[in-house]
C-alpha cells in the first residue's frame, strides 16, 4: 500500500490561530499581488449576523446550483473535515486541491515577510480556488464581525444580515450598536442590503445602507414568510408557495432572507420558481435543530450562543410541548455557558456536560461548583455514543466543535 501523502501547507494552517488585531491590510496586499481582487468572482454575495447565516448561505447556494449555475460556497467552522469550509456545486475542496492554493499564499506572505492568521489563510485560499473554478455566484459566510473579517475583502453585490445579538463581544463591543456596526460594514456602495435585524441594529444597517448608497430590504417591512396550513407562503414583490426540508421556526426568517436574494438576483439568472420549491424541500444541512428520529427523539443543534439556545427553546415549545430530554452538551467558556444551561433546564431529566478538545472549552468543574442543579452530570466523551443511542429523548447540542467530535467515529449517524 502506498503511503498516504503528507499535505503540510494544511497542517501548516491548522496551526495558526487568530489575528492579532483588526485588519484587512495583509490579506488584501497578498491578494492584491495575485491581480484584481474581485476579478472572475461573478456575483458576490456576503452573508453576516449573529445566527443563521450558514442557514442562509446553504438554501441559497442549493437553490441556485438546482437552478443550473456554477456557486462557490465559503461558510465556517466545519463539522469534520476542513474542506468541508471551501465547496463547488455541493463538492468540497480536495486535499490535494486545498494544499495547493495554501501553499500559492504561503509562498506570497514569505515573499513579502507577512503573517497571515488561519481564518485570513483559508479565506485567501478559497477566493483563489473560486477565481481558478470561474463560479457564476460566490457565496461568503463571515467569520466575525463584518468590517474586518477576512471576507470583507471582496466587493460584495448583495449584503445579508441577518440578526444581531450579543455573540463575540470580546472582539466586536459589548453592545447591540456596536455590533451592529460591526456587521454593518459589509455593506458596499451601491449594493444591495437585506436584513431581518430589528430595532437600534436595524437603524443603524440602514444608516450604513444610506451613507452607502445602497438599497435596503427589511424583514416584514418589504418580504415575509407565513405559514400557510402545512406549507410556507413568500411574500414580496413575488409569491412563492413551498415546503422547506429545514425544520424550526426560526428557519421562516433566514428562507425569507433567502428567497429575497433569489428575487433580487432574478434580474441576472432568470430563476424558476418550480426549481427555487424544489431546491428548498432538499436542502441538507446538519445540526441545524436536525431531528434525526421521532421514537426516542433524537434532535442534533448547534445551538451555541444564547441567541440560539432561544430558538431551541421556542421550537421545543412548538414541536415538543411537555417533553423531556436528556441533553449532551459542550460549548465554549465563552458563550455564556451558564446562562445557556439554565435555559434548558426545565426541559430537561439531565444535562451531561462534555469536555471539547478546545482550548475554550467550557471549565465543567466550575460550573458544577455553581450548583445550579442536580440535573447537571459530568460526562466522559467515551460515553457519547452510548447515551446517544440510548432509549431516551436525546437533544445533543452546543458548539458545532462538540458535535464533530462526538460524531467523528459515527459520522453516519448524522445522515
Amino acid at each position: 500500500m502506498a503511503p498516504r501523502l503528507k499535505y503540510k501547507n494544511i497542517d501548516f494552517l491548522n496551526h495558526l490561530g487568530n489575528a492579532d488585531k483588526p485588519s484587512l491590510a495583509n490579506i488584501k496586499r497578498i491578494l492584491k499581488s495575485f491581480g484584481d481582487i474581485n476579478k472572475d468572482l461573478g456575483i458576490k454575495i456576503a452573508i453576516t449576523g449573529t445566527n443563521g447565516k450558514g442557514s442562509v448561505a446553504k438554501s441559497l447556494s442549493t437553490i441556485l446550483k438546482n437552478s443550473g449555475f456554477k456557486v462557490g460556497l465559503y461558510t465556517s467552522p466545519h463539522l469534520f473535515k476542513i474542506n468541508e469550509r471551501i465547496q463547488v456545486n455541493d463538492k468540497c475542496i480536495s486535499d490535494l486541491e486545498l494544499d495547493s492554493y495554501i501553499k500559492k499564499i504561503i509562498d506570497k506572505q514569505n515573499k513579502f515577510n507577512i503573517k497571515l492568521s488561519y481564518f485570513e489563510l483559508l479565506t485567501s485560499s478559497a477566493i483563489q480556488f473560486f477565481k481558478f473554478k470561474k463560479n457564476d455566484i460566490n457565496i461568503f459566510e463571515v467569520g466575525l464581525g463584518g468590517r474586518f473579517d477576512a471576507t470583507n475583502i471582496i466587493k460584495s453585490d448583495i449584503s445579508l444580515i441577518t440578526n444581531v445579538g450579543k455573540d463575540h463581544m470580546e472582539y466586536l463591543g459589548n453592545s447591540i450598536s456596536k455590533i451592529a456596526n460591526e456587521k454593518a460594514g459589509i455593506i458596499k456602495k451601491r449594493a444591495h442590503v437585506i436584513t431581518s435585524a430589528t430595532g437600534i441594529a436595524l437603524s443603524i444597517i440602514k444608516n450604513h445602507a444610506k451613507l452607502q448608497k445602497s438599497e435596503i430590504y427589511e424583514y416584514k417591512k418589504d418580504f415575509i414568510v407565513n405559514d400557510i396550513s402545512d406549507s410556507s407562503e413568500y411574500i414580496s414583490d413575488k409569491k412563492i408557495i413551498f415546503k422547506s426540508s429545514l425544520k424550526g421556526l426560526h428557519q421562516k426568517k433566514n428562507l425569507a432572507l433567502t428567497l429575497k436574494t433569489c428575487e433580487i438576483l432574478h434580474d441576472n439568472f432568470n430563476l424558476e420558481i418550480k426549481k427555487v420549491q424544489n431546491s428548498l424541500s432538499k436542502v441538507k444541512w446538519k445540526c441545524r435543530f436536525q431531528i434525526l428520529q421521532s421514537n426516542p427523539i433524537k434532535i442534533v443543534d448547534s445551538a451555541h450562543n444564547i441567541n440560539a439556545f432561544n430558538n431551541l427553546i421556542e421550537n421545543l415549545d412548538y414541536y415538543y410541548k411537555n417533553k423531556k430530554f436528556i441533553f449532551l452538551l459542550g460549548m465554549l467558556k465563552d458563550k455564556n455557558p451558564i446562562n445557556c444551561i439554565k435555559k434548558i433546564l426545565p426541559y430537561s431529566k439531565k444535562i451531561l456536560l462534555f469536555n471539547i478538545n478546545n482550548p475554550r472549552s467550557i471549565n465543567i468543574d466550575y460550573i458544577m461548583k455553581q450548583d445550579i442543579s442536580r440535573k447537571i452530570v459530568k460526562a466522559n466523551k467515551e460515553d457519547f455514543i452510548s447515551y446517544f443511542k440510548s432509549n431516551n429523548n436525546i437533544i445533543v447540542t452546543g458548539s458545532i466543535y462538540f458535535i464533530g467530535e462526538g460524531f467523528k467515529k459515527n459520522q453516519k449517524l448524522l445522515g
